[in-house]
């Protein structure tokens, strides 16, 4: 009898072993479990902030899973209270608490309680679930627990439980948690938020803190006695954990620098991305934009935009697409990447491949009226001020923003077939038609152009001809740099956007462009003030804005000093705030030389002494021609080309007695030179009063009187205009003082 009662207990021992320790193995562990745990996308600043946590497909919130070692202590103890307070120390099932619940239910007469161990929960969450759960079921899923507490070691269940399991409110994870109910970090947690999150697994929905906190707190404070109970807490510990009231910041994955989030959605570029973006400063420069934007109240203007570069790494540190997102006046739109005219903004490049093919900031331009050709028709370009400024140098031609002279240097240097090339090498993606298309109208921006590609291109300026392609990514490799632009011609644009002195003609002594420190900085403003720009930099930092309406609705006489200018100003002196501004070395490759800005040529001591001069700088083996005797007349007036004669006897003759033009002995000549006999003109609605506008010029007139039978004609200071309409007109200009005349006539169409 003691003999079959040893071979019955030798059997049950072997089957109990073979239970505990083989049948397990004849159960593969799921393969979700295998499997990391899936984790939504998360965007993040720099330096770690939160900008944007996104949904996976189940409509669930992960943050990317933490390793064991990343859970503080007492969040580890108070799953522990919570779940399982043996799991250290029992085999995956926990058979004390099996026992303990047999009797529990079976003296109750149904289940009161349960055992299962966090090893069985973390098997039942990454099981598919087919069907009622019935006793197979959890039988099948205590041999995995079983086999899974064999394969992996404590530290690697806990981690991948935590990770996985359901906190509420489509949080995964208890990183996810952490954030979501406190705006923490797991490492910033306290002991006794630590237990209102171990609370939540049991009932996520019905323990819901967001619905009523009071639900959960009665199983936060069993968790943190059970803590103290097992030596987890000190007494003190449990005190202050008692006594802390629970304040939850609600945190639904954040919706921070919005249009660059949106710019990186859908790029494939895994489950964390850390972007290049500065968050404090993201807030700073939206915040900018509202303020500004509410100061331009009545002058219908909706919305901005601002891209910050850092120069160095081509890094985008700030991107804000509009006033404000959620908008209905289209703050959706991305103000950042939607193209737009630039105007002036184009220009620095026109002048940059100038000096590149030989001129210098102190060679002439004639700021006179002119007129080219086109397939279309006659093309004459208009100052911002509507008048001509005479003989300019380049650097203040640039500085002053003139749109005759730069079209005029464009012309001299090959037109938009030289300078559209070089544009869509610097990044101008949306530059896609011939050059023929855009004509020299393309230096002073008829084609739309995107704010951080043109930004973009401003930096290139800033790294003095070195391009590197423009990031919002963190992790992307470093861009390579190569040379696109001069260095020393580079460094020349860099010394005339930051010469407040050379732009003071046309924008004063004291405008938002002038900085308390040393920045280059250039404006631009579209037809019909549709869009205006400011764009500048120092070494280290490249900033761009944009102002406009979204509809393409023009704004209220909002140039890119009004508009975009004081963004720019504020967004500036804040990069700079932290980081003081420094700016260029000059190159050793340039000079100093004294220079007429009459005539551009050089003085020295030898020339005959200038009643005008100016210090100019010259890339080295590049200097101007020597003034000479026969410049000036007796009185010191610089001699100017004939060109100029009508201009030094207009209004719009601002060197006065400064300059003159040299005598002839020709015959006098009457000829107008603009409208040419035959041009074509046509009105576009596009354009500022449908382009009818037309100025009358004439040569070898010092008192010219202007007729037509067909046209309104009006005078403003020295200049008459003609209003245009459909047909065919015939124009007189009659010199009062010679009695001579002459006569043309135009076409006007309607587009």
């Amino acid at each position: 009898m003691r003999r079959r009662w040893k071979i019955f207990l030798i059997t049950l021992l072997v089957l109990a072993a073979g239970g505990w320790w083989g049948l397990p193995w004849l159960l593969p562990l799921p393969e979700a479990l295998l499997k990391p745990p899936p984790a939504s996308t998360l965007y993040l600043a720099r330096d770690g902030t939160p900008l944007r946590h996104l949904l996976n497909e189940d409509g669930t919130r992960s943050a990317p899973p933490v390793k064991y070692a990343e859970i503080p202590p007492a969040l580890v103890h108070a799953l522990l209270a919570a779940e399982d307070k043996r799991f250290f120390s029992h085999g995956g099932i926990d058979l004390l608490a099996v026992m303990r619940a047999a009797w529990d239910n079976g003296r109750s007469g149904h289940i009161v309680s349960g055992a299962s161990t966090i090893h069985q929960q973390l098997i039942k969450n990454t099981t598919p679930q087919r069907g009622k759960r019935t006793l197979g079921v959890k039988v099948a899923e205590a041999l995995r627990a079983r086999r899974l507490a064999m394969c992996w070691s404590r530290e690697e269940v806990l981690a991948a439980y935590a990770n996985r399991v359901s906190f509420g409110n489509l949080m995964t994870g208890i990183s996810t948690a952490a954030s979501g109910y406190f705006h923490k970090p797991l490492g910033d947690l306290t002991p006794a938020e630590c237990a209102l999150l171990a609370a939540l697994p049991q009932s996520p929905a019905r323990l819901n803190p967001f619905r009523k906190l009071e639900s959960v707190l009665p199983r936060q404070r069993r968790i943190l006695d059970k803590m103290h109970e097992l030596h987890w807490l000190d007494d003190e510990q449990h005190r202050v954990a008692l006594d802390q009231k629970i304040v939850l910041q609600r945190f639904s994955g954040g919706f921070e620098a919005p249009h660059a989030v949106e710019m990186l959605r859908g790029g494939g570029h895994g489950e964390t991305i850390r972007t290049t973006l500065n968050a404090t400063l993201q807030q700073q420069v939206e915040t900018i934009i509202a303020q500004r934007l509410e100061s331009l109240k009545g002058r219908h203007v909706t919305h901005a935009a601002v891209v910050v570069i850092e120069n160095a790494t081509g890094a985008v540190l700030a991107l804000a697409g509009s006033r404000d997102f959620f908008a209905k006046d289209g703050g959706q739109l991305n103000g950042a990447w939607a193209a737009h005219s630039p105007g002036s903004a184009m220009k620095p490049f026109t002048y940059e491949i100038a000096f590149e093919r030989g001129a210098t900031p102190a060679s002439i331009v004639a700021d006179l009226p002119v007129e080219f050709g086109t397939a279309s028709g006659t093309y004459c370009p208009e100052n911002f001020s509507l008048r001509s400024y005479g003989p300019m140098t380049y650097r203040y031609a640039l500085g002053n923003s003139l749109n005759i002279s730069a079209v005029r240097v464009l012309d001299s240097i090959g037109g938009a077939e030289t300078l559209l090339p070089k544009l869509r090498e610097l990044g101008m993606s949306t530059l896609n038609e011939d050059a023929a298309h855009y004509g020299l109208g393309l230096t002073i921006g008829n084609a739309s152009v995107r704010l951080v590609e043109l930004a973009n291109a401003y930096a290139c300026l800033a790294r003095l001809g070195r391009f590197k392609a423009w990031t919002l990514m963190q992790d992307d490799r470093a861009a390579e740099e190569r040379r696109l632009l001069g260095e020393n011609e580079s460094w020349l644009i860099a010394d005339i956007l930051s010469d407040n002195q050379a732009r003071e003609m046309s924008f004063g002594s004291w405008s938002v462009l002038r900085l308390p420190f040393k920045c280059a900085v250039k404006t631009g403003t579209s037809s019909t003030f549709r869009d205006n720009w400011t764009l500048g930099y120092t070494p280290e930092f490249t900033v761009g804005v944009w102002v406009g309406n979204f509809d393409n609705t023009p704004m209220q006489d909002v140039s890119g000093v009004t508009g975009a200018g004081p963004i720019f100003r504020d967004v500036m002196q804040h990069l700079h705030e932290k980081h003081p501004a420094t700016w260029f070395a000059t190159p050793k490759d340039m000079v100093r030389a004294r220079i007429d800005p009459r005539t551009g040529k050089r003085l020295t001591p030898q020339t005959p002494p200038a009643r005008v001069s100016r210090e100019e700088f010259f890339i080295s083996g590049k200097l101007p021609a020597v003034a000479q005797a026969d410049d000036y007349d007796a009185r010191g007036r610089a001699i100017l080309p004939r060109e100029y004669a009508g201009w030094i006897g207009s209004s719009a003759n601002w060197l006065g007695d400064l300059v003159t033009t040299a005598e002839t002995g020709e015959r006098p000549v009457l000829r107008i030179t603009n409208p040419i006999p035959g041009t074509v003109v046509i009105l576009d609605p596009d354009i500022r009063n449908s382009g009818n506008r037309l100025l009358l010029q004439a040569a070898g007139s010092s008192q010219a009187r202007w007729s037509c039978k067909t046209l309104e004609l009006r005078s403003e200071g020295a200049h008459t205009f003609a209003i245009l309409k459909p047909g065919r007109h015939e124009i007189e200009v009659r010199d009062e003082a010679s009695g001579l005349s002459a006569r043309t006539f135009v076409i006007v169409r309607e587009e």
